[in-house]
């Protein structure tokens, strides 16, 4: 009976251990965004398919920006077609960039600074997006406005 209980305890201790860290809150350079309910975060920069919703960025130095945004709406409108200007405001900052439509997806890639920090986001959403109206309640906490 002992030996049971210690292999009981043993293996409740791995499973513990085991589990892994729900994220509950996005980072966007020092802004926290709550995560939706029923929607997980693959860390605290990515949400990947929330209601059709997939948001990324990542940091960059300012040269090192503009070389990886230009790289990647080249590669994007080389195997997709047209693109659109569009501009979003987020938290109070500018972010510039493209609209793609692939299929029944709208794909953005923005770029711009936030408390000095250069990004770049992509967002993937099902909804074509070019006024605040367009965008979910998710989406209205990380963009002020967009046009």
């Amino acid at each position: 009976m002992k030996n049971i209980f210690t292999l009981f305890l043993v293996l409740s201790t791995f499973s513990f251990y085991g589990q892994d860290k729900k994220i509950s809150f996005l980072d966007l350079v020092g802004n926290h965004i709550q995560v939706p309910r029923g929607c997980q975060a693959q860390s605290e920069y990515e949400l990947q398919a929330c209601n059709g919703t997939t948001v990324k960025w990542d940091y960059y130095s300012g040269d090192m920006l503009s070389a990886v945004f230009d790289a990647t709406i080249t590669a994007f409108e080389e195997a997709n077609g047209g693109k659109t200007e569009i501009t979003f405001v987020c938290f109070g900052f500018e972010l510039k960039g493209y609209k793609f439509k692939t299929g029944t997806t709208y794909q953005y890639f923005i770029q711009g600074k936030i408390k000095d920090q250069p990004l770049m986001m992509n967002l993937a959403t099902p909804a074509n997006i070019s006024v605040k109206d367009d965008m979910d309640n998710f989406l209205r906490q990380l963009f002020d406005e967009v046009s």
